[in-house]
């Protein structure tokens, strides 16, 4: 027979392995959600997709249109600048810009920055987890500043946007001073039941260094009408 106190400090032992294992469980199962959601990406979209991308970086907003079957090296367009027509200056800057993006290389696939591992589920609704996460970068100064968070629709699964942000202003190194740091990537249906495609990017930086340094950006970007072109 054994004493009582030693049968509920047993219990407590159970119950404590149980908790570990249910723990590493979840945590298997968040990191399988993930990587569910990550592979329905289609990385190679630019072989068969035409697509509008517009950006808007330092007040400047441009419109371009890409379509692959135009001979590489003139597949994007430049539609408009600040909603005008553009010059024939603006058309050739923009080829230049655009000269390796043409879908023909290997490096085109989406840049996930999620440590899997690290996901914890914050919510779960009929339509979606949300999970934060440890952004999976070298630089630790940064990552403890930064509150990251992946949502993930079930009916896929795949991912509806990548967030990361800092909270409030930190000091990385000596004499900088971070303000604002924003990261979000949204993906979605390049169309009904289209694969699942970038849909947004959105940067914004804010550093100050040395009291001389001032970095102050902001870059928006949307794709848009998307058209299947390929065979």
């Amino acid at each position: 027979m054994i004493p009582s106190q030693n049968l509920a400090r047993s219990c407590i032992v159970v119950l404590g392995i149980l908790h570990l294992a249910g723990a590493v469980q979840a945590a298997a199962d968040h990191e399988a959600i993930f990587e569910d959601a990550l592979r329905a990406i289609n990385n190679e979209y630019m072989q068969s997709w035409s697509y509008t991308e517009t950006s808007v970086e330092s007040d400047i907003s441009l419109v371009g249109r890409y379509d692959p079957r135009r001979p590489s090296g003139e597949r994007w367009k430049l539609l408009s600048v600040d909603g005008h027509e553009p010059t024939a200056a603006e058309i050739e800057e923009y080829a230049d810009d655009k000269a390796g993006d043409n879908g023909d290389e290997d490096n085109n696939g989406v840049n996930i920055t999620v440590d899997s591992e690290s996901l914890e589920l914050l919510e779960e609704t009929d339509d979606h987890y949300l999970f934060s996460f440890i952004p999976s970068e070298d630089d630790e100064d940064f990552i403890e500043h930064l509150d990251a968070t992946v949502k993930i629709i079930k009916d896929g699964p795949y991912i509806e946007y990548i967030d990361m942000h800092n909270s409030a202003p930190f000091r990385p190194r000596m004499g900088v001073k971070v303000s604002n740091l924003v990261t979000r990537l949204g993906f979605g249906p390049a169309a009904e039941g289209g694969p699942i495609v970038p849909r947004f990017i959105d940067v914004r930086i804010k550093v100050r260094a040395f009291m001389i340094i001032n970095i102050d950006e902001k870059i928006s970007i949307s794709y848009g009408d998307y058209e299947f072109v390929g065979n």
